[in-house]
C-alpha cells in the first residue's frame, strides 16, 4: 500500500521523495545557529490501511557555525 510521511509545519524542514517509497528531510529555509542550535523533527508515517498503521520517528539535529572559531 501508500505510506505517507509528514513532519511539523512549523519547522524550517520538508519531506522530499526522493525515490519510490524513500523520502529526505531538507531544509525549508536558511538556518541560524544563533537563533536555534538543535531541532528534534519527527518524522511521521502511515499507510493507507483501515485501520491505519503509523509509526514515528525523531531526528535530532544540530545546526554548526562555520564562522564560529
Amino acid at each position: 500500500g501508500e505510506v505517507r510521511c509528514s513532519i511539523a509545519e512549523r519547522l524550517p524542514f520538508r519531506l522530499e521523495k526522493s525515490f519510490e517509497d524513500y523520502y529526505r528531510v531538507v531544509t525549508a529555509r536558511e538556518l541560524d545557529r544563533e537563533e536555534v542550535s538543535e531541532y528534534n523533527v519527527t518524522v511521521r508515517a502511515a499507510d493507507g490501511g483501515s485501520p491505519a498503521l503509523r509509526s514515528g520517528a525523531v531526528l535530532a539535529l544540530r545546526v554548526l557555525d562555520v564562522n564560529d572559531n
